[in-house]
């Protein structure tokens, strides 16, 4: 027995009697059942600091960003071909020390069960679709200056209170996408009244993925209730891929974006975006840039494109230095698009049109 362990047991009252065998049983099995069941739980993560030099109309010009996260995971196997898996991450700002945001784990928390027949996930989850976008569309995987999250739909990001089936063909664990697979997600609604439909949202993925070749098709749908008088339906599809060519890698996102009010029957959204990018290993690190073009149908035009590119040098397996760059060319100056990004330094209420920023990143 486990030293303190007897004298706290002691210290029990006697006449409690019940309430100590119960206690001493559960402390019992606590302790001997973590010797022939453990978890094993890893902390990783990274965390990045640098230099936001921001202009076009921006209303801080340096800065310094910190987008970093930290994560704990683990995996059990259970048997038979099953196992549990989890994820806690966390999303924080290195450059102030505080949290991105309420939510502690804002980034992933999920608990599921994975087996020879697929995964399921429930907690705190991605979309398919944003999974499609980031996972294989995107050069950077949002994780850059240029990411494509500056311009295009960002199909929910991450959504509360889901559950997610992916088919044996996508490993959400390690990401590795072979052969035909697919997934199918569901977000309940977090309104206090109307029923679970409200704030809720439905998603799917289907896709093909080789050694060279990957090509996913993702569609999202979702509900967003502010009021009696707003109330907006909202769908996206986008269908992305990425192809190993020699020693680059080619990227490619097209995605469909419409959303209407359905108190009012108004178009509150319909535009499309366009991603075309790469990468290319140089010297000793990665050079990647990308060009992305949003088409938005409605009145009055804030048609956009963005630029951008960056170059990774690495120190070491798990530190890098970064200089990259981004800027977003607006058709209607009235109604800009901004660099609102974390690397940047800046938020929707003081971002630019241009950034260019220099930091480094440190992986454990």
């Amino acid at each position: 027995m486990p030293p303190g362990l007897d004298f706290f047991i002691r210290s029990i009252p006697f006449r409690e009697s019940e309430m100590k065998k119960f206690l001493v049983s559960s402390m019992v099995l606590a302790v001997t059942g973590s010797a022939y069941a453990q978890s094993g739980m890893t902390l990783s993560g990274s965390v990045y600091a640098g230099l936001g030099f921001n202009s076009g109309n921006a209303a801080v010009r340096n800065t310094l960003g910190g987008p970093s996260s930290f994560m704990f995971s683990g995996k059990e196997d259970l048997g038979g071909g099953l196992s549990a898996l989890f994820k806690l991450e966390n999303a924080f700002n290195a450059d102030t020390g505080s949290t991105a945001s309420s939510t502690f784990f804002d980034k992933q928390a999920f608990l599921g069960l994975q087996g020879g027949w697929g995964t399921v996930r429930m907690g705190r989850i991605y979309t398919p679709s944003f999974a499609t976008l980031a996972l294989v569309g995107d050069p950077t995987g949002t994780f850059g200056v240029f990411t494509a999250t500056n311009l295009m739909d960002s199909h929910g990001v991450r959504m509360n209170n889901g559950i997610i089936y992916n088919s044996p063909g996508f490993n959400p664990w390690t990401y590795a996408r072979h052969g035909v697979f697919g997934a199918l997600a569901h977000f309940f609604g977090e309104s206090s009244t109307g029923g679970s439909s409200r704030n809720s949202a439905t998603g799917f993925n289907l896709g093909y993925g080789t050694a060279a070749l990957v090509l996913e098709l993702s569609h999202h749908r979702s509900n967003l209730h502010t009021d009696a008088t707003l109330d907006v339906d909202s769908k996206s599809t986008i269908l992305a891929a990425n192809y190993k060519w020699a020693a680059a890698k080619l990227f490619f996102a097209y995605s469909d974006n419409s959303a209407r009010n359905i108190i009012s029957q108004a178009r509150t959204k319909d535009n499309t975006d366009l991603l075309l990018g790469f990468s290319y290993p140089f010297a000793r690190g990665l050079l990647s840039g990308s060009y992305i073009r949003k088409d938005n149908k409605l009145l009055p035009q804030n048609d956009a494109y963005q630029l951008g590119a960056m170059y990774e040098h690495f120190l070491s397996k798990r530190s890098k230095v970064t200089l990259g760059f981004a800027r977003i060319h607006n058709r209607n100056p009235a109604r800009p698009h901004r660099v609102v990004n974390g690397y940047a330094g800046t938020t929707a209420a003081n971002a630019g049109t241009t950034a260019i920023t220099l930091g480094m990143t440190h992986r454990f």
